[in-house]
């Protein structure tokens, strides 16, 4: 029979286990960069170092949304460290939208593959198991020095993507001068941001529907479809080129519109792109790609023989 002495000592023995990792918790909390900027409900941005295809993520904690942004080729190379070359790329992205940031996070990664992202996002609550691959995945890169992320940082990411769907990644193209000396002089919006006021759900919703399925008719019926939903849909057509995935494109800086359109068409779980233009004459685009399928929409009633779009 254990003695009262001995159960006394295994508690306090436990007490100051248990204290000692709150302490130690604690004080990875303060001094953890990651940390401070989610408790100020500021942006993170990871730098994807990739000779062949660099890309920036930036989370939004208040928004729960991820703008994914490919950057040119220039910003993963060069001399100096990885460390190095992350500022470089993230101060090249951030110069005339914010002040720029004395430290980048990077990643040094093969091309990131965003489907593979998607998958782990809307899989990972019914397979644990993907929780436990990314934390093998973290442990190889701490060990081949191909992350600058702590452990307690890459725990709290983790911990904020895993409330995350793929729906919450905003795939982000910016004008192709935008990294020249003087296209960067100019301000491009990236919806999503948390540190901006949420911009109010348009009244009318203008859209351009094109039809990239290869299947006869459909631009035109999806277009009544959304017409008898309110949107203003003000031209259709066929697509330049058959898209085996469906896309809804965000073409001004208000991503609501997008959204708006995607919940339509029920694709709830689909990635938005973002190619801000100017002057934005629809506010979404919807490519119908080959995986769209019209049986889903509520309404099917509404779709008829129209005339070949």
């Amino acid at each position: 029979m254990e003695q009262p002495e001995d159960a006394g000592k295994k508690q306090i023995i436990i007490l100051a286990l248990g204290g000692a990792l709150t302490l130690v918790l604690t004080t990875a909390h303060f001094f953890s960069p990651v940390s401070k900027r989610l408790s100020a409900n500021r942006e993170v941005e990871i730098v994807m170092l990739n000779p062949a295809c660099p890309m920036l993520f930036v989370y939004h904690p208040g928004s729960g949304t991820v703008n994914a942004v490919r950057l040119p080729k220039k910003a993963a190379r060069g001399a100096g460290s990885a460390v190095q070359r992350a500022h470089g790329a993230l101060n090249l992205f951030l110069k005339d939208r914010s002040s720029v940031r004395d430290a980048a996070f990077y990643i040094t990664v093969g091309e990131p593959d965003l489907d593979r992202v998607s998958v782990m996002l809307n899989g990972w609550r019914n397979k644990p198991g993907y929780f436990l691959g990314m934390a093998a995945y973290f442990r190889d890169l701490k060990r081949t020095e191909g992350t600058n992320l702590s452990w307690h940082d890459g725990l709290r990411l983790a911990l904020e993507f895993l409330r995350l769907k793929s729906a919450d990644f905003i795939i982000t193209e910016l004008p192709k001068n935008f990294f020249d000396k003087a296209g960067g002089a100019q301000e491009v919006p990236v919806p999503g941001g948390a540190d901006t006021v949420p911009a109010p759900e348009p009244a009318v919703v203008r859209l351009e529907v094109l039809n990239a399925s290869g299947r006869k008719d459909l631009a035109e019926q999806v277009t009544r479809y959304l017409r008898k939903k309110g949107f203003d849909v003000i031209s259709f057509g066929n697509y330049g080129a058959m898209a085996k995935q469906t896309k809804i494109v965000n073409c001004s800086g208000n991503i609501a519109a997008a959204r708006l359109a995607r919940e339509a068409l029920g694709l709830k779980d689909l990635e938005i792109y973002s190619k801000t233009e100017k002057p934005a004459v629809v506010q979404a685009r919807v490519i119908l790609g080959v995986d769209f399928n019209e049986a889903e929409i509520k309404s099917p009633a509404l779709f008829n023989k129209g005339s070949g779009r």
